[in-house]
């Protein structure tokens, strides 16, 4: 048997039990379990885990990825639009609410805190150092957002090695997916209400569980004058069109040449305007460098074209489209 955690329509995480030969009846099951409905009243629901849909109303996609169902994994609720999974609080809050708590069971010892500089102190072993619990608070909580790198060697933290009790260690590995979740172009969650939803066809105009009409992909309230019922965007100045466009600008190495004037990362998808310098950027967010013209990293601009900070690789700027974009259905 293993256990795994299902994030509940409040946000917390209800654990279950599931047979490692799990089939996808048994599934279902445990899953209505949760949900407090039917079996059939189950297949509505969708369902995804480690960032891989589980639809299991196709049985055959269910067996493709099951297998990202393993111990101590979370396993989150999404229901097709019209609707959603009602989290009234936030996993983020839950994990606040808690910390305290929680950070009263973590195991300390005497030591010098290296944040603070107070010796012999009550002190939290995280990785190749030493913090007092007030520093680690305002580190890993406020500053980090829950999800922390070792001061020293800069490896992520096992949170289990820190805290004890395997429901806050599943909330806090959920509120990291869900972030990563809703990355994905066909997820979103409602403004108004925190519904969870699930975009299968794409279109722009979308009703929610609480009656909030608006556009999927920028979340503004539905403008049936200004918006057009597309699928990916609802007009010019929409998420993921504001990301693809771009107009062309005077290079500056070279008068004859022109540029984009922005590009998303093609690692992270973060939006980047061009700084008046090479051709070359490091997006902010995730630090990787590509190259505006081609897209591709600049290693592989420079090996793949034989090209150079000052100098086109492509006669035109590669066009980046709307399947760039991270998408569940498509996980």
């Amino acid at each position: 048997m293993m256990q795994v955690f299902f994030q509940t329509l409040n946000g917390r995480s209800v654990v279950k039990q599931l047979s490692d030969s799990f089939t996808l009846d048994d599934f279902i099951k445990t899953a209505s379990e949760v949900l407090g409905v039917t079996r059939e009243e189950t297949k509505i629901w969708r369902f995804s885990v480690g960032g891989k849909p589980l639809n299991i109303s196709n049985a055959a996609e269910f067996e493709r990825n099951k297998q990202y169902i393993t111990k101590d994994c979370n396993i989150f609720m999404l229901l097709r639009l019209l609707g959603g999974c009602n989290f009234q609080e936030t996993l983020h809050n839950i994990a606040k609410q808690q910390f305290d708590t929680e950070l009263d069971k973590v195991k300390t010892s005497s030591a010098d805190c290296s944040i603070c500089f107070d010796s012999e102190t009550a002190c939290i072993k995280v990785c190749c150092t030493w913090m007092c619990k007030e520093d680690f608070k305002a580190w890993f909580c406020d500053a980090m957002e829950f999800k922390a790198f070792c001061t020293i060697c800069s490896k992520e933290l096992v949170l289990g090695d820190i805290f004890k009790s395997p429901e806050y260690v599943a909330t806090l590995r959920a509120l990291e997916e869900e972030k990563l979740l809703l990355k994905n172009m066909d997820c979103q969650r409602c403004l108004d209400c925190g519904v969870l939803m699930f975009n299968e066809t794409m279109y722009s105009r979308q009703t929610c569980k609480c009656g909030r009409v608006f556009c999927f992909f920028c979340s503004r309230f539905w403008n049936t004058a200004t918006m057009n019922n597309c699928q990916n965007s609802c007009s010019q100045d929409c998420v993921y069109e504001t990301k693809l466009f771009f107009d062309l600008v005077p290079f500056h190495y070279r008068s004859d040449m022109k540029i984009p004037s922005q590009r998303t990362c093609p690692r992270c998808f973060n939006l980047g305007l061009y700084d008046k310098k090479c051709k070359y950027h490091t997006c902010t967010s995730c630090k990787f460098t590509f190259c505006f013209l081609c897209t591709e990293g600049q290693s592989e601009c420079q090996k793949k074209f034989k090209s150079s900070y000052d100098h086109a690789c492509v006669p035109s700027p590669v066009a980046q489209t709307y399947q760039m974009f991270p998408r569940l259905a498509a996980s």
